[in-house]
């Protein structure tokens, strides 16, 4: 079988999912491509490729785009003549099985694809039914068996040649990402991880982990393999919930058999004097530390982050004695929230002073408790689709027209105003406060640079590409994204 795999956006950091997934198709004998939909050539590639099986990657964020690059490949397809399955797998089918109905699809996967698409490969190929197979929706009110894969072990190493082939640059940056686990145990509500682990309750265990020495040997071997690295990048939710043997063993093990610096996400409960001080000998470069909201009745009543004030500021500085880096993440224009809880964010992240903040404006993804609560409180309309990234403007109506210009104002100049030295935080704050229009394009534009220039130098500075082209490659590949 001839499969080809379709994700949304070229970057730098490799698309995890798709290349598990391709190792997976492989190693059972079929054939593999891959496409980027935002490159344009979409339909190009499959006349080229001639595809039976083509699987989307989807989250909801790349959903307008899919469907209208998905609608002249369908046509070419059915034009063709013969059998042809069109499957969708990702976070959206998995909280929005709805998408199948919408755009036509044969059948999505819910959760873990692992074992699920090698089954619907081999009995698409045999002419068999895809009815029953676990985690397989054919219609949008399927109710299938669900099953998490538990021996993470089992998994080849993902095939990361399919997407170096399309996007060069994210080879020669340096930088290469891979989990070590999946599952996430805590409830924020603007996650999709609180409704997966209701919805796969009783499936299998919801935290899974590889052992230390199958991901030392993925590493060797991308290493290896794929040169150069100069950095890694640990992609799960939270890399340490606490201080246990895996951690320790990775701490030990690490340094002396990989010896790179390497990047990872935690939380402020479980960066720990432990903790810190395990990741600093493993030889952490850098954390990602999500603030998220400045208060506390935010943070915990409508975020639901379980997190004080002081827990906070103790994981920033535990991280700065131990010289990790921190790059903090946190929204602004929550529903239920008033710009004052903006600028009080704002100035809760100036004093904890990570090394790279942004500022993001909140979307509500469709499947979460965000979204209910929004719907709930008349927010947003049931049917709509909010899809605002890290520069859009908020989608919800519970704010003015000139609320949402400061939301975006915050997020364009906020890293600006957390990092500049206090002389300068008079002036920055009342540039946000600015009442003369500013095109939302050059806000954008200054928030796409100096996010950018931030996390690049101070987080990733060994993932920038060392090839001229390269770089500017990946820097028009992101502005055209962003």
């Amino acid at each position: 079988m001839r499969v080809l795999f379709v994700i949304s956006t070229p970057s730098g950091i490799e698309p995890l999912g798709a290349m598990l997934l391709a190792a997976i198709c492989l190693r059972e004998g079929h054939e593999v491509s891959c496409a980027i939909s935002r490159r344009g050539g979409l339909l190009e590639k499959a006349r080229a490729f001639d595809p039976d099986v083509v699987a989307y990657s989807a989250s909801s964020a790349d959903m307008d785009h899919l469907r209208e690059a998905d609608r002249p490949l369908r046509e070419w397809l059915k034009a063709r003549g013969r059998r042809f399955l069109r499957i969708m797998g990702g976070p959206h089918p998995t909280f929005c099985p709805e998408v199948l109905d919408e755009m036509g699809l044969d059948a999505i996967c819910q959760g873990d694809g692992d074992e699920a698409l090698p089954e619907v490969l081999r009995r698409w190929e045999a002419g068999e039914s895809l009815e029953g197979i676990p985690n397989i929706s054919l219609t949008a009110s399927d109710a299938p068996v669900k099953r998490l894969v538990e021996d993470l072990d089992a998994l080849p190493f993902s095939d990361r040649g399919i997407y170096y082939e399309l996007v060069p640059y994210a080879r020669s940056s340096g930088l290469r990402s891979m989990h070590t686990s999946r599952g996430c145990p805590y409830k924020c509500t603007y996650c999709f991880n609180h409704v997966y682990n209701r919805k796969f309750e009783g499936a299998g265990r919801l935290l899974r982990r590889r052992s230390v020495e199958n991901v030392l040997a993925e590493v060797e071997q991308v290493v290896r393999d794929f040169p150069p690295v100069r950095l890694i990048r640990f992609s799960d939710d939270v890399f340490v919930i606490k201080a246990d043997a895996w951690i320790r063993e990775f701490a030990e093990k690490y340094p002396r058999r990989i010896g790179l610096p390497f990047y990872c996400l935690m939380r402020s409960n479980t960066l720990t004097e432990e903790t810190a001080a395990l990741l600093a000998k493993a030889g952490c470069q850098a954390i990602g530390m999500s603030i998220e909201a400045g208060g506390e009745r935010v943070r915990n009543k409508i975020l639901m982050r379980n997190l004080s004030d002081g827990q906070i500021a103790r994981s920033f500085a535990l991280a700065k004695k131990h010289g990790i880096r921190t790059y903090a993440t946190t929204m602004v224009g929550i529903p239920g929230t008033t710009v004052r809880d903006d600028f009080e964010s704002l100035e809760f992240a100036r004093k904890i002073s990570p090394t790279a903040p942004a500022f993001a404006i909140a979307s509500p993804y469709k499947g979460t408790a965000m979204w209910d609560a929004a719907v709930r409180d008349g927010h947003i309309a049931p049917e709509s689709s909010p899809t605002s990234r890290l520069t859009g403007m908020s989608e919800v109506t519970c704010f003015t027209p000139r609320e949402k210009k400061l939301h975006l104002r915050i997020s364009a100049l906020g890293p600006l105003y957390v990092t500049m030295p206090a002389p300068f935080h008079h002036a920055v704050r009342a540039l946000i406060r600015w009442p003369l229009p500013v095109p939302n394009a050059m806000l954008r534009l200054f928030q796409i640079s100096y996010y950018s220039y931030r996390l690049a130098t101070r987080i990733f500075p060994q993932a920038i590409p060392r090839s001229p082209v390269a770089l500017a490659r990946a820097v028009l590949d992101n502005l055209r994204h962003l």
